[in-house]
């Protein structure tokens, strides 16, 4: 277990059991949301990669408390027919009204291959993200809501193939998210 996991869990950890005093024991929000979005790409090994753009897939489950939330994510991203990506996580927020502050930890990255000798890479990574949630129901606090948000993520690729890499490849990527949930 690395040492990022093991602070991201203690994170998590301390946070939702503030989260939890913070509201007295009452139950948490529960979101759950899908949003898309338009991803611009650099990829580098060495100082050398491809740069570019696609269309990715995000969805979330979270514990709403008053300040604060946790949950987890997942991230899906079809290249064409030729790579899928793929990434599963942690994460925490923290609210301010209806915009909220992330932070998470991917567990796992994967990119798979059809077109080349290498069939995947994996490893892990970082996401930060400051976004809003808007109810479509007016005032409520539960139902239906659009969100909007912006993403940075850093995924660092270990192994390729299963095999350490002598150099991990670093990518970084800039994306805004916009899609739809439902609070209960």
């Amino acid at each position: 277990m690395t040492n990022m996991y093991k602070i991201m869990l203690i994170f998590i950890l301390v946070f939702s059991t503030n989260a939890i005093a913070q509201t007295g024991g009452t139950k948490a929000r529960k979101i759950i949301s899908v949003g898309f979005m338009a991803l611009n790409s650099s990829t580098t090994q060495g100082g050398v990669g491809p740069t570019g753009s696609s269309v990715l897939t995000r969805s979330e489950f979270v514990w709403a408390y008053n300040k604060f939330g946790f949950g987890a994510i997942f991230d899906y991203d079809l290249h064409g027919s030729n790579e899928k990506d793929s990434a599963h996580g942690i994460k925490v927020e923290a609210y301010l009204s209806n915009f909220y502050l992330e932070l998470g930890y991917l567990l796992s990255a994967k990119r798979a291959y059809t077109d080349r000798a290498i069939a995947e890479e994996t490893g892990t990574g970082l996401v930060y993200g400051l976004g809003a949630r808007f109810s479509l129901k007016g005032a409520s606090s539960g139902g239906p809501f659009f969100h909007a948000s912006y993403k940075l993520k850093t995924q660092t690729l270990k192994k390729q193939d299963g095999i350490d890499l002598s150099e991990p490849i670093k990518q970084q990527d800039g994306y805004p998210v916009f899609g739809f949930g439902y609070s209960f």
